[in-house]
């Protein structure tokens, strides 16, 4: 029997709230010094997105989730030091790359066994599901926010649509190919381990796509989501 994954596309289809947002906070309702700054820069607003794609990330990466939320939790403060937009964006450039970077390998991998090995590579092939997952939200908030700010352009709306479509089929192909990957393999062992080896890849790939058509700027603003990064073994 052909393994298969479930991926969870449903829930990038939910809706997001309008308003004017950073990634963390309404800038309707931004009262302190620095969400003002944020709110009032576009390239702080926008690495306020990166920083939330990064900080989940860096929480579905770890076997040690709370250490995570401590260390954000420092950075916060750190953060809400800052006295200008310059000392800003180095904070957030800088958090942005120590949590993008951050990854603990799954607690079920070591074992030498092939169980084992298929069970670590599909904890991966999870793990880049759960990343893909985050960057297509990240692009249809984007094109609902635009489409809402701009009612009577039909482009936004369009384009979330077929975004939509785009996704259907991307996930459709990627079971094909990676069937067709396990089927070529399928008289040894390793056919597990091959199958979730083309899921992370080809997931990694829609990522990056994702990343570099919707989710940055034709100008030098900053992007809306950190630059994809492989994490696997």
């Amino acid at each position: 029997m052909r393994l298969v994954i479930a991926v969870a596309f449903a829930g990038t289809l939910a809706v997001w709230g309008g308003g004017a947002k950073a990634a963390s906070f309404d800038c309707k309702a931004a009262a302190s010094r620095i969400e003002l700054l944020i709110c009032h820069d576009a390239d702080l607003n926008s690495l306020d997105s990166q920083l939330e794609g990064a900080y989940l990330g860096a929480l579905d990466r770890s076997n040690h989730p709370a250490q995570v939320k401590d260390l954000q939790l420092v950075w916060l403060k750190r953060r809400d030091a800052c006295a200008d937009a310059k000392c800003l964006t180095a904070a957030y450039l800088k958090q942005v790359g120590l949590l993008s970077a951050m990854s603990d390998e799954p607690a079920i991998c070591g074992g030498p066994t092939t169980p084992e090995v298929d069970a670590c590579e599909a904890e991966y092939a999870h793990r880049d599901d759960l990343e893909l997952g985050r960057y297509v939200a990240a692009a249809r908030k984007r094109l609902m926010e635009e489409a809402k700010d701009a009612p009577n352009r039909q482009g936004p709306i369009r384009a979330l649509a077929e975004f939509d479509a785009a996704q259907v089929a991307w996930t459709a192909f990627c079971k094909a190919e990676c069937d067709a990957v396990y089927d070529w393999w399928s008289d040894g062992t390793i056919r597990g381990a091959m199958y979730w080896t083309c899921w992370q890849a080809v997931t990694e790939l829609r990522t990056t796509d994702v990343w570099s058509i919707w989710l940055n700027y034709m100008d030098n603003t900053q992007a809306l989501m950190p630059k994809p990064v492989s994490h696997g073994p």
